[in-house]
């Protein structure tokens, strides 16, 4: 019998885990989201995996678009989460766009200029699974920002971690 909802839902919240905005464009509309469900699949060719819930309109636009940027999050874009995730108050998706400098390369996917990483993907392949998508993407081109310490979400809320831990000899 698999765990109940609750309980896993608890044990998730246990992971820690980056920061990500998943932004996707198309016909001149944009949409993005808050995400920590985002890790590398493979170097060569270099993909990333992301998962999606299918009720957000970003789903539907990527669905459409078939492009994506992954743009990985600093301590200093804490309200940039927030606003990706639904925490702030907006009028439209576009909106969430304000308050960050956002431009194009390869796909047309919004890229956050300043992100410590952004990523420009062709998403590969969907995959619809109960809730979600899961969603692998082709990295055309990466761009890096300045290296900083990286916004963390554990517990249901996002932290920042100023210093590296000590690396253990052994």
């Amino acid at each position: 019998m698999p765990c109940e909802d609750t309980e896993f839902r608890q044990a998730m919240r246990l992971l820690a885990g980056g920061v990500a905005i998943i932004a996707t464009a198309h016909n001149g509309q944009r949409s993005g989201l808050t995400a920590t469900a985002v890790c590398s699949l493979a170097i060569s060719p270099a993909r990333i995996l992301t998962c999606i819930n299918l009720k957000g309109y970003t789903f539907e636009l990527l669905s459409r678009s078939r492009c994506m940027s992954v743009n990985v999050l600093a301590e200093d874009h804490q309200p940039v989460a927030d606003r990706f995730a639904g925490r702030l108050k907006v009028q439209d998706c576009d909106e969430r766009f304000l308050g960050g400098d956002w431009r194009t390369h390869v796909t047309g996917a919004p890229l956050l200029a300043n992100a410590l990483v952004a990523l420009d993907c062709t998403v590969s392949q969907m995959t619809i699974l109960d809730t979600h998508a899961i969603v692998i993407g082709l990295v055309e081109r990466a761009t890096f920002g300045e290296v900083r310490p990286p916004l963390l979400h554990f517990d249901g809320a996002f932290m920042q971690r100023s210093y590296p831990l000590a690396a253990v000899s052994a």
